[in-house]
């Protein structure tokens, strides 16, 4: 149970480093380094999608159920590609904090461990979850990624607003 409990405790870290480690000043409101990175061209939010998936490898590793993984998997996806979209993506990240919904997922399969939903005691991961894993987060961050490089090169983003590109007359 000790094993368990630090592997939540892990989750739960990982959920306020990129969530809600920092307070925002003159406010109630807390903030975490996903929407920060979101701010980086190009890999901010696909770095952001890949740290919060390390809270998809802990679920699986306390034997939380696919379908359960899933759907973090999918709240995963659903931030990375808005929090893609410059300028409001970031405001979204802030408001939607899906690692502390995913670590609450987690936590929730967990306690459920008695009925046969999740095991309460961890596993190694086996050659079949890392599969599974890397089948579900390598296309998303992919995906993050991809759409990330498309704003880009459209000149959508925070350094067009900041530095321009100069007038160019044919």
């Amino acid at each position: 149970m000790e094993m368990v409990r630090r592997k939540e405790e892990r989750a739960e870290a990982v959920a306020h480093l990129l969530d809600d480690v920092l307070r925002v000043p003159g406010t109630r409101m807390r903030m975490g380094v996903d929407p920060l990175l979101g701010l980086v061209p190009l890999i901010g939010d696909a770095v952001a999608t890949l740290l919060g998936m390390a809270i998809l490898v802990i679920a699986r590793q306390l034997n939380v159920p696919w379908r359960i993984v899933t759907e973090m998997g999918l709240n995963q996806l659903k931030n990375g590609l808005i929090g893609a979209v410059p300028f409001i993506g970031d405001a979204y990240s802030f408001h939607f904090k899906s690692n502390a919904v995913n670590t609450a997922l987690l936590l929730r399969a967990v306690k459920r461990g008695e009925d046969g939903t999740c095991s309460l005691t961890p596993h190694s991961i086996t050659l079949r979850d890392m599969a599974g894993l890397a089948a579900l987060i390598i296309p998303i961050v992919a995906l993050v990624g991809f759409v990330s490089l498309w704003f880009w090169d459209h000149n959508i983003s925070y350094m067009s607003l900041f530095f321009p590109a100069p007038y160019n007359s044919r």
